[in-house]
């Protein structure tokens, strides 16, 4: 009988697949049950209908004594307190179950410090955002346009303004201007965008160092430099930034630190990529879902890390390909090159599943394995062409107008390029107007002067929304470089604005005249007309090209030529005033349409020069 007793023994219960469900370590709310069950043995094998006494501390059990099953197990629901276990006994032999017990109080500190945590997280990011930004301004987009002539050049490109920009994503919609512009290829912004990836990490890498015990005073002194207004008041914002990030991510980790030990966050891998996506896209920063994984590092394991790491890296693209819709089949094609782009590297990523899951990474890890992710780039250089053929094969390309979207007007540098875009397009609007005006003379055509005149309401049109886009611009946190670029803007709209009055008010209603009047120039006049209209043609189609990239030498070479414009128009109105002493019938009966005619032709020369001293800021 006394051997009986001695063999038989008390254990906490594990399944037929060797997970244990006894409760132990099990995180429990204070107040919630949670079920408790051992397993009575005799020599190893279960051993049924044997009754187990179980002792509740600092909680309260359902009963007091339980008969065990056939495979052995007996179980009660515990109701635990603060640092409650249950004790469970058989013919002396015992085993302790304590579960993780989580009070309420501490519940809600972690969730309000996670939100906390998330929304200080975004406020970082977008100081940081924002002091790159200002600091960059419209040089970003001079680089961008100079700096990518070959694939490597591209590449380094996009790593280094993703770094100096802080964001992947303000680069891609950089991108989309120039692309619209044509000043750039689609090849080229998926190769820049490739590199962009990897400079977004830094980020990451910046996040996880170990320099979070003294964001407090990085904040300071970011707070302190900011607001003295001086050259480094966007130092001062992006340490400010900085600074709250390393703080939110301390205040995470402090409040999870119950939880370290005795929890693992233990999600479905492909719930977890899904949810990422859905979180990265709602922050629009990759940045900041990572910011906030690293702030669980104690509680997360590498296979739920890396679900999330890939989830946001597919994430981040969704940005783009939003802003990619409200340009024409180039955006388009950018929007969804990059998807496709990022998702390979996700794909080639996969093997890093098969990391051991159970280990829990640390920060640097998190960040290494998002650097690891956006490293393929490089290896896809090529696989880049390939993508941008298929791309514009699927969207064909096609026109469409300006759209300035209320959404960059958060950063500054791409909202102003984003009015450069509306600028070239009402000068091509005007040239094409001008262009057509010589042909209206010659051939009396009523019906293209009527397009003509309709074509200036395009103008007018673009005007009305760039300059309520500009004001609004204007009220936003700008720097004085910023500023003087939006009255610049408005100075340039208001000159191209004059241009197309010119061609359809007044020069439209001198054709009219003419038609109406059956006039004819003779031979000399209209070859005198049609040679200071392409000297004038040629200056507004060299101003278009100098506002492609504000190019100011150009933009010089214009103002230069000013003196031969005054030559020519004093020649041709001394030749006209000779034939009208011959006697010409034709010089004539056109006289006054004649020397009004390139009077307005020099008016618009005029506008041109204004265009181009506003370019060089003279104006």
């Amino acid at each position: 009988m006394i051997l009986l007793i001695l063999s038989l023994s008390i254990v906490g219960a594990v399944d037929p697949y060797g997970e244990d469900v006894s409760g132990e370590g099990r995180l429990v709310l204070s107040g919630n049950s949670v079920k408790i069950a051992v397993q009575v043995k005799e020599n190893g094998t279960p051993v049924a209908n044997k009754w187990v006494l179980f002792k509740a501390h600092n909680g309260q059990i359902t009963a007091d004594s339980v008969l065990s099953n056939d495979a052995g197990f007996a179980s009660v629901e515990f109701i635990p307190e603060a640092n409650g276990w249950v004790e469970g006994i058989v013919t002396g032999q015992s085993v302790e179950i304590h579960p993780s017990v989580l009070s309420r109080d501490a519940l809600t500190k972690i969730l309000l410090s996670v939100v906390i945590g998330t929304i200080l997280i975004l406020i970082g990011l977008d100081n940081t955002n924002k002091g790159f930004s200002r600091l960059s301004g419209e040089r970003v987009r001079q680089v961008l346009w100079k700096m990518t002539g070959s694939p490597v050049f591209a590449y380094l490109t996009g790593i280094f303004l993703a770094i100096f920009l802080e964001s992947s994503t303000l680069t891609g919609l950089m991108l989309l201007g120039l692309l619209e512009s044509s000043l750039m290829k689609l090849s080229t912004s998926l190769i820049v965008l490739a590199g962009a990836s990897l400079g977004a990490t830094f980020t990451v890498q910046i996040i996880a160092t170990d320099i979070i015990r003294f964001s407090p005073v990085i904040v300071l002194i970011g707070y302190i430099l900011w607001q003295s207004k001086s050259k480094w008041s966007y130092i001062g914002r992006i340490l400010l930034g900085f600074g709250l990030i390393f703080f939110s991510i301390w205040l995470i980790r402090e409040s999870v630190k119950p939880l370290i030990g005795l929890f693992t966050l233990d999600i479905n891998p492909f719930f977890l990529f899904l949810g990422s996506i859905v979180l990265t896209f709602i922050f629009h920063s990759s940045s900041a879902t990572l910011g906030l994984l690293i702030g669980f590092v104690g509680v997360i394991n590498f296979s739920s890390a890396i679900s999330i790491i890939l989830g946001a890296n597919i994430g981040t693209t969704f940005t783009i390909l939003l802003g990619s819709t409200r340009f024409s089949s180039s955006g388009k094609a950018m929007g969804l090159g990059y998807v496709i782009l990022k998702a390979l590297f996700v794909i080639l990523s996969v093997y890093l599943l098969f990391l051991p899951g159970s280990l829990r990474p640390t920060a640097r890890d998190i960040a290494n394995l998002h650097t690891i992710v956006n490293m393929w780039g490089f290896a896809l250089i090529p696989l880049c062409f390939l993508l941008a053929n298929l791309m514009n094969r699927i969207f064909k390309k096609s026109t469409a107008g300006v759209t300035l979207d209320p959404v960059y007007l958060s950063s500054p540098s791409i909202a102003i390029s984003k009015c450069h875009e509306a600028i070239r397009e009402s000068i091509r609007v005007a040239i094409d107007m001008f262009k057509t005006t010589l042909i209206v003379f010659k051939k009396n055509n009523n019906a293209l002067r009527k397009m003509v005149i309709k074509r200036d309401n395009e103008i007018d049109k673009l005007q009305e929304e760039l300059t309520a886009y500009t004001s609004r611009l204007l009220g936003k946190e700008l720097g004085e470089r910023e500023s003087n670029n939006c009255i610049s803007i408005l100075r340039i709209m208001s000159e191209i604005e004059h241009i197309g009055d010119i061609i359809s008010k007044s020069l439209m209603a001198y054709a009219e005249k003419k038609i109406k009047q059956s006039y004819f120039f003779s031979d000399e006049g209209f070859n005198e007309i049609q040679e200071y209209h392409q000297a004038v043609l040629f200056n507004i189609e060299e101003i278009g090209a100098a506002l492609s990239t504000m190019d100011k030498e150009l933009a010089m070479e214009i103002l230069e030529s000013r003196k031969d414009s005054t030559e020519n128009l004093r020649k041709f109105r001394e030749s006209h005033l000779l034939r009208l002493k011959v006697g010409m019938r034709e010089s004539i009966d056109t006289s006054t349409l004649h020397l009004d005619i390139l009077n307005d032709f020099d008016r618009i020369n005029l506008h041109v020069h204004n265009i181009a001293k506003a370019i060089i800021g003279k104006l």
